[in-house]
């Protein structure tokens, strides 16, 4: 895309992207991937039994190998990091 046709999409979807000048100017010229999402609901969190080096993301083969009051010590021998 060129310049132009990047401040028009952003311009254009301002209103939901709520970016902020600094925020368009950092990310001009990357990726973008824009996703309108209709009929969204409410979630319950899950309450997650944090375990000893856990980080932000993990790949799990089940959700309750670490969801409180489900989960046994998480294996780490089947993560992937």
């Amino acid at each position: 895309m060129s310049d132009d046709e990047i401040k028009l999409l952003l311009e254009k979807n301002q209103s939901q992207l709520q970016l902020t000048e600094k925020q368009k100017e950092r990310w001009h010229r990357k990726c973008i991937c824009l996703v309108t999402l209709k009929n969204i609901e409410a979630i319950t969190p899950l309450q997650f039994s944090h375990q000893s080096n856990m980080d932000d993301w993990l790949i799990l083969n089940k959700i309750e190998d670490v969801v409180v009051g489900t989960s046994i010590d998480y294996n780490y021998d089947n993560a992937k990091f």
